[in-house]
């Protein structure tokens, strides 16, 4: 499975768009912070953003980007679903 992040850089669709990622990623999304998240699955990064409504324009600020390969300090939480969803 691929990984994205997906940043939002308006704040303002916040809820909209987490509304948005539970329902097509239920059980395949990660939140690092308010407006930042995690979501894996087997889409394009342009099929995610359509999926979200992002393409359309129906929540805007908001960049998704394929992860290639990750590094940082953070909770150990997030290591282990990078490392669980690359896995599936």
């Amino acid at each position: 499975m691929s990984i994205f992040l997906l940043v939002q850089t308006d704040l303002e669709n916040t809820a909209k768009l987490s509304e948005k990622i539970h329902e097509h990623f239920e059980s395949d999304h990660y939140s690092l912070s308010t407006g930042s998240w995690l979501v894996s699955g087997d889409e394009s990064a342009k099929s995610v953003s359509d999926l979200l409504g992002v393409t359309q324009g129906d929540i805007n600020g908001v960049v998704v980007v394929e992860v290639a390969s990750y590094y940082g300090r953070t909770n150990p939480a997030v290591w282990s679903w990078i490392k669980d969803k690359w896995e599936d």
